[in-house]
């Protein structure tokens, strides 16, 4: 029988040497083994203090580029002052279940038409994989004007994910049960006769 394990964080970071920005950048990210919780994103911004918002779509951004109804507001993050070019400024966003063999888009726009998201021109086409590690993959996407609007491709996010592995739960609760079962059994067959004289 499986036993649960402590979760796990990890950290899957691309690089960081934007040549190109824009007001948003929208990038897919593949769960390629266990589910995980996604805890913050971390952006590439201008210095200043912004107003930021993130979206998701389940089953990534396919044909939903310009399509705002195809998204969920996932956390607004008002009068925000980011660390600068070169440094991670984390969206602490509520966490997010992201499920096992799943592909999901993001979309991180600044709310004020500001232009201050940064990003890289990619060589790859979009959905190519850009970083990854054990359990995550993030895609080539698009550079996206605020909100929803001209999308420019092939764009790679500079950022970062911060997220929780999933602990795993019992290999099989039927395992469990026959084992609690077989314990109670024996613990039944174990009278002591007493034997009177």
């Amino acid at each position: 029988m499986a036993l649960s394990a402590p979760a796990t964080a990890a950290t899957l970071t691309t690089a960081f040497d934007a040549d190109n920005g824009n007001d948003g950048v929208m990038f897919d990210v593949s769960v390629l083994t266990g589910g995980v919780s996604l805890q913050s994103i971390g952006i590439n911004a201008e210095a200043g203090t912004f107003d930021y918002a993130v979206y998701y779509r389940a089953g990534g951004i396919g044909t939903a580029v310009n399509t705002p109804d195809a998204w969920t507001l996932l956390g607004n993050f008002n009068a925000l002052t980011t660390a600068g070019l070169g440094a991670v400024t984390l969206l602490d966003i509520a966490d997010l279940d992201l499920a096992a063999d799943s592909l999901y888009g993001f979309y991180v726009t600044d709310t004020q038409g500001a232009f201050s998201i940064a990003y890289t021109n990619s060589a790859g086409s979009v959905g190519d994989v850009l970083a990854a590690d054990e359990r995550l993959a993030i895609g080539v996407g698009y550079g996206v004007t605020y909100a929803f609007g001209d999308a420019s491709s092939p764009r790679a996010f500079n950022g970062a994910l911060n997220y929780v592995a999933a602990v795993p739960e019992p290999a099989s609760w039927a395992m469990m049960i026959a084992g609690f079962a077989l314990v109670g059994i024996t613990m039944r067959r174990r009278r002591t006769r007493v034997v009177f004289a």
